[in-house]
């Protein structure tokens, strides 16, 4: 019986840690802003992502700014060469941080009534960047180039404010997961029959679950290729926001690996040292 328990303790105990340490790195790196911006800031300084997201936007601006036929065909070049430059620009970083910012916000918005359409899951408002852009080709002609009324960009179709507010509300208590798995396992142990063999198998499981975190690398991206955006900018900034998740939870999930393969060892020589002798 004690046998029994012991294992369902531990198996709890690896549920709550994986929920914890899944709720942990959403929490950080998606609900807070901050956390947010420091994972897709460094987007601003890859230049393959730059370079997509500069000729995707240039179909953004030249397809929504209205402008007539034969004015269109002389301004479209000079508004991919300001694209490309601003992208480049030394200015570039703090408007895409600001890009950020306002994105998450509006990512984050209140859920909408029931009379109203679902928004996106995620939304990127590309105003600064947009402004930057038609700024520095109206200053070249010396006219002032119309920005698209609606600079927002939806990535996938299912509610946003109460999904994700009720996401928030799931992650955020994350140290009182963290802190019951502890318990949880430290109960499994202790009732165990064989001590070290249990600290063992909690200590395999952990880094099982980093293990899997480690994958993130691979299998976040290729998550992210499924969910449909609205256009080319979405699916550029998804893909690159992904890619950036990924590696981030594969770095985080090192420290998971070393600790559970840390446990592992510890277990297997407690056992061996104080586990129980067979009589010859």
């Amino acid at each position: 019986m004690r046998t029994i328990i012991s294992a369902l303790l531990a198996l709890l105990a690896l549920a709550m840690t994986a929920a914890g340490l899944a709720s942990t790195w959403v929490d950080e790196n998606f609900v807070q802003e901050s956390g947010f911006v420091a994972l897709a800031a460094p987007l601003a300084d890859d230049a393959g992502f730059q370079a997509e997201l500069s000729d995707a936007l240039v179909e953004e601006v030249t397809g929504s700014v209205g402008l007539p036929e034969q004015l269109d065909a002389v301004v479209e070049p000079l508004i991919r060469d300001a694209a490309g430059a601003v992208t480049r620009s030394a200015a570039y970083p703090a408007t895409w941080t600001e890009t950020l910012e306002l994105s998450h916000a509006l990512t984050f918005a209140r859920a909408p009534d029931p009379s109203e359409p679902a928004p996106a899951i995620l939304v990127l408002d590309l105003g600064p960047v947009v402004h930057l852009v038609t700024d520095s080709v109206g200053g070249g002609l010396g006219l002032e180039i119309p920005v698209p009324s609606d600079t927002t960009v939806g990535i996938g179709s299912i509610e946003r404010g109460g999904l994700l507010s009720g996401i928030a509300d799931v992650v955020q208590p994350w140290r009182l997961y963290l802190v019951a798995a502890a318990v949880l396992a430290l109960l499994a142990v202790v009732i165990a029959r064989r001590r070290g063999t249990t600290l063992a198998l909690l200590g395999l499981g952990v880094a099982g679950i980093g293990l899997l975190g480690l994958l993130a690398r691979h299998w976040v991206p290729s998550l992210a290729g499924q969910t449909p955006g609205t256009n080319a900018i979405a699916d550029v900034f998804l893909t690159g926001l992904a890619t950036r998740a990924g590696a981030d939870i594969a770095s985080a999930s090192l420290p998971v690996i070393v600790g559970g393969l840390v446990a592992l060892v510890v277990g297997l020589v407690l056992q061996v040292a104080f586990g129980p002798r067979r009589r010859a």
